[in-house]
């Protein structure tokens, strides 16, 4: 077992009363004769604190326990000799920088050597004196301070080196940096950091964020740091600065000391963002009062051209050129519409109106919707329904929207006389809806592209195929929102198109029974109110009902109106909103609060089509809201239905 020889406690007291005196290093003796150990620990007492050990063993445990300064072994002993200590000493971290001195009269030739190949730093052999013993230990102890000192200002300059480079880094970063220990305190500012807070870097270092800038206190700054620091995660976030009042990015990271702290003004951004968000509700606010402006006009468009084709049957010229100016009426519309919604989708505001519907009417919607255009152009459209009762959760009109793009979208690219199919059919949880033609096709190179914003890429064979290219890109956008996908095929130029989609299946599609509508309600004879200050509004769809039998009345504003419902007692009242004297909206709530108005059917008619629009009026107590131009099937449907 190892031990000391001379009284530790002496030696402290010793040192106690010399306390301008360096302490003794303390060596470690090994050595298994009993007397030579006593007498070498006696000996050199005086000059060192001796640690001894009578073998390898008992010393590699005493190092382990408490390393000494030099290590002093015989070669050979007993368990451990000396080279096996060395070879243990020198394959540990921690203890092979210690010196050690190999002393042996008995040692071969070859373990002198393995002793020198293992790292021993000195060899004495016996018999030696005392002189000769002090020497080699006063000499290795002196070469070990040399080292460790070279070794610490070598570690110094490296780190001073490393932090002049980091300085410098830090120095021309473009951000604005400082670093923070773990109590909030200044350790280094970059000059950028101390132009944003007007100090000098001495009267910062050292000092609490907190104490130096007390606003900050409990602000977003406080916050963050301490979060970052409790979780050991990187913070970011954006403030305006009490100190220039202007917009900062802050990002925060930990690090061992504390925190690194990186910021950058980013006001202009800031500024652009806002003018951005505001030249878009500009934007927003633009179309929407285009489009009810564009739809104003048409209103009565529309209304004349359903009254021209209810007395145009006995004249087939007349007929087919009202029928080609209704189809120029539909495509104007779908074109207003289409610009709305790329407003709402490029704004975010583009919002569904979900429940379960019966893919087939959905369909059936959209074959309606595009017949005129395929039949003009001569086309035979070809329905193949392999799976009738399919549901999905949707927006019947958004998704009617989707395949009559489809379908118009197929009739447009297809040369007169064309082929085109509409096929439904389903796979596992997925409906699949196919729309193909036979018509102009598209480049393979192109089939990635045929889904961007006002992008066309179909051949130039497509004859009168002009469009604003956002068709497609809808159709995307919508499918999107439904969960599903959308993609297109074509072998080439002249190999038509293929555009399949894919909707999630809902629940209960196999058990879906096909209901027929109901019976359709005829209402004719009732007495209905047109409300619109549009003279020309008003007087063609007044005729329009005069003609479908009804007794109709119209008036100019909502004081108008209200005055009417009194006098005339409409059953159902059409109500533009935006007029003067008194708006659409709040006519309503006015009719509503009249005898008997509650059984009055008010049905909102404008050229505001957008879905806070449809809130208003349902929030007024309208029943329904139809945009301007109305079709007539429209029309006829609401007019059917009954209270």
């Amino acid at each position: 077992m190892a031990h000391r020889e001379q009284d530790a406690a002496s030696q402290m007291h010793d040192g106690a009363s010399l306390t301008s005196v360096p302490p003794k290093p303390r060596i470690l003796l090994v050595e298994d004769e009993t007397l030579l150990r006593g007498h070498l620990a006696r000996v050199l007492s005086d000059e060192y604190l001796v640690d001894t050990a009578s073998n390898g063993k008992e010393a590699l445990e005493s190092v382990l326990r408490s390393p000494p300064a030099l290590i002093v072994t015989d070669i050979v002993m007993p368990d451990l000799d000396g080279i096996e200590l060395l070879k243990a000493l020198r394959g540990t971290q921690h203890t092979q920088m210690i010196p050690v001195l190999l002393i042996s009269g008995r040692a071969i030739h070859e373990q002198r050597i393995e002793g020198y190949k293992e790292g021993a730093d000195g060899y004495l052999a016996k018999p030696y004196t005392e002189q000769e013993l002090r020497a080699y230990i006063g000499s290795m102890l002196q070469s070990a301070r040399r080292r460790e000192e070279a070794a610490r200002r070598e570690a110094i300059e490296h780190e001073q080196r490393a932090l002049a480079e980091r300085a410098a880094l830090l120095e021309s970063i473009t951000d604005a940096f400082y670093a923070l220990d773990r109590e909030c305190r200044f350790t280094y500012l970059n000059q950028r950091a101390l132009d944003h807070f007007g100090e000098t870097r001495q009267s910062l270092l050292g000092e609490v964020i907190w104490d130096v800038f007390p606003l900050t206190r409990a602000t977003v700054f406080q916050q963050e740091y301490e979060r970052a620091l409790r979780e050991q995660r990187s913070v970011s976030f954006e403030t305006i600065s009490l100190i220039s009042n202007r917009w900062i990015e802050v990002r925060a990271y930990p690090t061992q000391q504390g925190l690194a702290v990186y910021f950058r003004d980013v006001s202009d951004r800031k500024l652009a963002e806002q003018q951005l968000r505001e030249a878009n509700q500009r934007k927003s606010e633009f179309l929407a009062i285009l489009a009810h402006e564009l739809r104003n006009p048409l209103a009565p468009l529309r209304n004349g051209l359903h009254l021209l084709k209810l007395r145009s049957d006995a004249d087939p010229t007349v007929s087919q050129t009202v029928s080609m100016m209704d189809r120029q009426m539909t495509h104007l519309v779908r074109l207003v519409d289409d610009l709305l919604d790329v407003s709402r989708i490029t704004s975010g505001k583009l919002e569904l109106r979900p429940r379960k519907i019966l893919l087939t009417e959905v369909l059936g919607h959209a074959v309606e919707s595009a017949r005129v255009l395929i039949e003009s152009n001569r086309h035979e459209l070809t329905v193949t329904y392999r799976a009738e009762n399919l549901l999905v959760d949707g927006d019947p009109d958004r998704l009617t929207q989707v395949f009559s793009n489809l379908l118009l979208n197929a009739a447009k690219y297809t040369k007169a006389g064309g082929q085109i199919s509409l096929s439904l059919d389903h796979e596992k949880y997925e409906a699949i809806i196919t729309v193909q033609d036979n018509g102009v096709g598209i480049p393979p190179q192109a089939l990635d592209q045929v889904f961007d914003m006002f992008t066309q890429v179909r051949s130039a064979e497509a004859q009168g195929a002009e469009g604003l290219g956002i068709g497609l890109s809808l159709v995307r956008t919508l499918v999107q929102m439904h969960s599903g996908t959308v993609c297109a095929f074509s072998e080439g130029p002249g190999q038509g198109a293929r555009f399949t989609v894919r909707l999630p299946i809902a629940e209960g599609s196999v058990m879906a029974p096909v209901t027929p509508p109901p019976p359709a309600v005829r209402n004719r004879g009732q007495r209905v109110l047109v409300v619109d200050d549009n003279t020309d509004a008003a007087a063609s769809l007044a005729l329009l009902l005069n003609m479908e039998e009804y007794e109709v009345r119209t008036a100019a504003d909502g004081e108008e109106a209200i005055e009417q419902a009194r006098i005339f007692a409409p059953q159902i009242i059409f109500m533009d909103l935006a007029m003067p004297r008194l708006d659409g909206l709040e006519a309503a709530r006015r009719i509503r609060a009249l005898p008997q108005g509650e059984e009055i059917r008010i049905i909102a008619l404008t050229g505001w089509g957008q879905e806070a629009d449809r809130q208003r009026t349902r929030a007024a107590g309208m029943d329904h809201h139809l945009v301007k131009p109305v079709s007539l099937d429209a029309l006829q449907s609401v007019l059917r239905e009954p209270r």
